[in-house]
């Protein structure tokens, strides 16, 4: 496990998605950032138009919450609990780090579905 890779991760995504810190997505994010999510831009300006358009959107400042944090090498996954607008959603976010930058993305999200199919926790 890349315990440093694991922290700049978990740093980088409570201040840009958990603080609404636009400022971090510089601080954190290579240059040459490369998205995967097909909703999002490429490039660091992707990121920073997303949380511009959470800002708008009235998502509050919150404290994330990690479910699972795995680091292998130089890509960390993070199973996160997320609220949006009133919304409860569950992420998986890949990142790979390079030089303490995050430097790739892959993505999936689940909203919390009004009625289930069962009772087990989604996180």
């Amino acid at each position: 496990m890349n315990t440093n890779n694991e922290q700049i991760v978990t740093h980088a995504y409570q201040r840009i998605f958990g603080d609404l810190d636009i400022s971090a997505v510089d601080d954190y994010m290579s240059k040459d950032f490369v998205q995967h999510n097909p909703t999002i831009a490429d490039g660091p300006a992707g990121v920073k138009q997303l949380v511009q358009m959470l800002i708008s959107q009235g998502v509050d400042k919150q404290k994330v919450e990690f479910k699972h944090v795995i680091a292998n090498g130089d890509i960390v996954i993070l199973h996160t609990r997320y609220e949006m607008v009133g919304n409860e959603w569950r992420f998986i976010d890949i990142y790979r780090v390079e030089d303490d930058e995050l430097v790739e993305h892959w993505d999936a999200m689940m909203q919390m579905p009004d009625t289930r199919a069962n009772n087990n926790p989604m996180f």
